[in-house]
């Protein structure tokens, strides 16, 4: 830019966001880099939120209110009026930090990025904060490893690859990251909390779309990926899991259902082993169908002899002299696991995994409903 500021876009998408605009607002106007132009794109609320918009129209460079195809279309109806190098999107439910701009415009002026993100603080609803989990973005293949809120892209790289597919409602964000890595387009990220993403919106309420949608992303585009056989199961593992992990909680009897089904017999009686999460979970559900848990098995010492939802748990060695199926409820390393069981002289006809069950699933009940 020869010496001179990057002018910088900034697009809010709202509908109906009376409660949280106004944070989002300010959080743009409060920024410590000055060189800004805002763009809001309203999809004609009712509830308010033009009001509050109106009250900072001085500092609004283009304000949209109309009906639109989604939050997607939104977006790029806001992209298409930015006049910015860098455009960055910020939702109605989300806010940045108050020097993000100026240290993800201090990353392109070091590099040649096409794009900037950084890190993201999660909110909860309970208003906890903690700083979001960093995935390698080498994972972006199987998962959206970059958070959406902390994005700032070159114009040029929308001219060249385009905006935002709107034939995907929730999960069109990661296919416009994807589409950009498998490309090779360059990544710069800062290492600092960019932008607090608030959870309740449209992603995090509208789980079964997004898993589907972000499951045909990944396939659209690992036949570019340079290690597909390795992405290849993972992008079918997690999405496995997503289908089953999201339908046991909520369809009453499914877990026993699978269980029967894998072991070949009705269940009475079993052993937990993973006195975590995902155990406690499963013994609640199990006991609702008349399922006695014996007890419960974890390779953390510091559990052993202690009880979990009033019921023992054991150290592992314990379970050798046991004669009860033994349900490994873990997300990840049942195999792991299953060999440990092994090893010990445990019977491993009698041991089932919720990664085994997640896979049974899937075959008997998801690949009919899509097709595959």
């Amino acid at each position: 830019m020869d010496g001179k500021k990057y002018k910088v876009s900034i697009i809010t998408v709202v509908y109906n966001g009376v409660k949280t605009i106004e944070q989002t607002i300010q959080s743009v106007l409060r920024q410590t880099y000055k060189n800004i132009e805002y763009i809001i794109v309203d999809g004609l609320s009712t509830d308010g939120t033009q009001k509050i918009v109106e009250k900072y129209m001085d500092s609004i460079a283009c304000f949209i209110s109309e009906k639109d195809d989604g939050i997607y279309d939104a977006m790029n109806k806001g992209i298409e009026r930015a006049t910015g190098e860098i455009i960055g999107i910020i939702n109605s439910d989300d806010w940045y930090a108050e020097n993000a701009v100026e240290k993800i415009v201090k990353c392109f002026e070091q590099t040649k990025a096409g794009l900037v993100y950084g890190k993201v603080s999660i909110v909860f609803q309970n208003g906890e904060v903690k700083v979001g989990f960093e995935r390698e973005l080498d994972s972006m293949w199987y998962q959206l490893s970059v958070s959406h809120p902390t994005v700032f892209v070159r114009r040029g790289i929308y001219k060249k690859f385009g905006m935002f597919d709107t034939q995907y409602k929730i999960a069109s964000d990661y296919d416009f990251l994807l589409n950009l890595y498998s490309r090779q387009v360059e990544f710069g990220y800062v290492d600092d909390v960019i932008s607090y993403f608030r959870l309740g919106g449209t992603s995090t309420i509208r789980e079964k779309e997004m898993e589907d949608e972000a499951y045909e992303i990944s396939m659209k585009y690992v036949e570019k990926c340079p290690n597909k056989d390795k992405a290849l199961p993972i992008i079918q593992k997690k999405y496995q899991w997503a289908c089953f992990g999201r339908n046991i909680r909520c369809e009453s009897g499914l877990l026993f259902k699978l269980l029967c089904q894998y072991l070949g017999e009705e269940v009475k009686e079993i052993i937990i082993f993973g006195a975590g999460t995902w155990g406690v979970r499963c013994r609640g559900m199990l006991l609702a169908d008349g399922v006695k848990v014996l007890c419960f098995s974890d390779n953390d010492e510091e559990k052993w002899h202690t009880e979990c939802e009033g019921v023992k748990v054991v150290e592992p060695q314990k379970l050798q002299d046991m004669d009860a199926y033994v349900l490994i409820a873990v997300k990840d390393g049942g195999e792991e696991i299953r060999r440990q069981l092994e090893s010990m002289g445990g019977n491993q006809s009698k041991c089932v995994s919720l990664e085994e069950l997640a896979v049974l699933y899937f075959e008997k009940f998801v690949k009919r409903e899509i097709g595959t």
